[in-house]
């Protein structure tokens, strides 16, 4: 049961770290707001994340943070590239007054935002895998002795 509770956690937290992610990339704001609405988004899914690591007591963090972690940008890349898409129709220009894709225009801090997150879950991940296979192998080792 702890394992259910745990991959819910974990998807939610990804759910939330991405809608974090797409918030970054909305202009207009001053950097302090923006911080404050990213990370004020972003506190949930890494709640999510703790309890989610928690019900399997730690095991393996690093490998399955990081896992959340790039799930997350890859849903926030095919999440940009689609609005950025929609923008870019012509139909979707007749329907919505110009100033209605003015919002989603900083993309500079967005990618940066991706970047980081892409970075430290990659990072995360190659840890975690790598010490699995220590694990594995130390464990192999004392079975054959």
């Amino acid at each position: 049961m702890l394992k259910v509770i745990s991959v819910v956690c974990h998807v939610v937290a990804g759910f939330v770290l991405t809608i974090a992610c797409v918030l970054a990339f909305i202009s207009g704001l001053p950097a302090m707001a923006k911080l404050l609405m990213v990370g004020g988004t972003a506190l949930p899914g890494v709640i999510a994340l703790v309890i989610g690591l928690a019900c399997t007591r730690f095991r393996l963090w690093k490998r399955d943070t990081g896992v959340v972690l790039l799930s997350a940008t890859v849903c926030n890349v095919v999440m940009v590239v689609s609005i950025a898409c929609m923008l870019m129709s012509e139909e979707m220009m007749l329907m919505f007054p110009e100033s209605a894709s003015m919002p989603f225009r900083d993309y500079v801090t967005g990618i940066l935002v991706m970047a980081v997150l892409a970075i430290a879950g990659w990072l995360l991940f190659q840890r975690g895998d790598a010490e699995r296979q220590q694990n594995e192998i130390g464990q192999s080792a004392r079975e054959l002795s």
